[in-house]
């Protein structure tokens, strides 16, 4: 090692110790800022993030961290933060919406519980606590690095329903841009980089009969009889073959079914709703294709079905570079910081890395927290992970971006 590589290697370790006495000594404010958070009600719907964006915003005015927020819709209000200018951009994403409480709670859902050194509440895990976390990796960014790039800490709204007034509309009406993201928003204790997801389907098929009196049904055409006709023949064509080494095969779920008026009424209008989970390397396309393909089999075999195959929702498969730089860095620091190995996986479920990745940005998902506790009563985070979170998250934007 020559004398300029062991001087940046001591630089390296004594800003990792600085940061780490700095998280470590502000725990408390990242305990007091997700009970803020927690404490303001946005359950999607219907939303109200404006409650949230006060919060994170007054944590920004802390540390005078600039900030704008954008709002798609009244009280909708996405929220983003700026540390650093110039440079690549680093995009860290948070969502303030959270699922409706729902019932088989032991504590109160919107009033933040601590017990052995987890908080509990309604969005502690999804996604307030890594918010949380990321805020502070902000603040500690703010203070303790002179950055040569920019990073964003965005508060989005209406991840829990789609985006379509988050994420998705500030890409649209380009308010933000970005060259890497990191999306809190997938659990894995830190343990995972989420770098492949499954393309989501959403697809209504309207099978089209004729209403007649219930006891001369020869007179109608039965459009719940046809679509189950349809149902059974996609259900024993199966799916495209296919394969990932980070993902399972491609899946349908029948997920709607829905027809008739009355026990005596021939249905004339029959509609289900199918939901196809595929793999990177196939299309949405392929599948409608092939649904459209089988219902005009049914049609040509009974003369008097008629169907429609309608596209409800659409998002693409997506994978990034397993040996990007973004990827390389953030299983380096963790696995340095936590003492564990840092695995890549994929999911069939979908993240908001999808709109980011279909515009150009490098995107994964990385995150604290246990993903089989979001969405579910009970819902709670570990507050040192969190704190963990922050510094791993604050030394992955330093090594991504670099110093002046």
């Amino acid at each position: 090692m020559t004398n300029d590589e062991a001087r940046m290697t001591k630089e390296c370790r004594e800003f990792e110790v600085r940061v780490g006495h700095w998280i470590e000594k502000r725990r408390p404010l990242l305990v007091e800022l997700l009970s803020g958070l927690i404490r303001a009600r946005t359950e999607n719907p219907p939303g109200n993030e404006a409650e949230a964006a006060k919060v994170l915003a007054a944590f920004f005015d802390r540390f005078q961290i600039p900030h704008e927020s954008f709002e798609a819709a009244p009280g909708r209000t996405n929220l983003i933060g700026r540390v650093g200018t110039g440079g690549k951009t680093l995009l860290l994403p948070g969502h303030l919406d959270t699922v409706p409480a729902g019932d088989g709670w032991s504590y109160p859902p919107f009033e933040p519980t601590i017990i052995a050194g987890r908080m509990y509440g309604r969005g502690t895990m999804d996604n307030k606590g890594p918010m949380a976390a990321i805020a502070l990796a902000g603040a500690c960014l703010k203070e303790c690095a002179d950055l040569n790039g920019t990073v964003l800490l965005a508060g989005v709204a209406d991840e829990e329903a789609g985006s379509a007034l988050g994420l998705e509309w500030l890409m649209r009406e380009k308010l933000l841009y970005a060259d890497y993201a990191i999306v809190p928003d997938c659990g894995g204790e830190m343990g995972e980089v989420d770098v492949a997801e499954k393309g989501l389907l959403h697809v209504r098929v309207i099978s089209h009969g004729r209403q007649a009196h219930g006891s001369t049904p020869q007179r109608g055409v039965n459009a719940i009889w046809n679509l189950i006709e349809l149902l059974e023949r996609a259900r024993a064509a199966g799916l495209p073959d296919a394969q990932h080494d980070l993902l399972s095969p491609p899946t349908c779920n029948l997920g709607m079914i829905s027809g008739g008026v009355a026990p005596n009424v021939v249905p004339g209008v029959a509609a289900a709703v199918l939901d196809f989970r595929y793999l990177p390397g196939q299309t949405a396309e392929q599948y409608l294709r092939r649904l459209r393909e089988l219902a005009d089999a049914v049609a040509r075999d009974l003369p008097d079905a008629r169907f429609d195959v309608e596209t409800i929702c659409s998002l693409p498969a997506t994978e990034v570079e397993r040996d990007s730089p973004l990827v390389r860095i953030i299983r380096e620091t963790a696995a340095a910081t936590t003492g564990r190995p840092v695995r890549l996986f994929g999911m069939s479920g979908a993240t908001v890395t999808k709109q980011l990745i279909s515009r150009g940005v490098v995107a994964v998902g990385f995150s604290a927290g246990d993903a089989k506790l979001a969405h579910m009563a009970d819902e709670s985070v570990e507050l040192e992970e969190l704190a963990q979170f922050a510094r791993v998250i604050t030394l992955v934007a330093v090594r991504l971006l670099g110093t002046k």
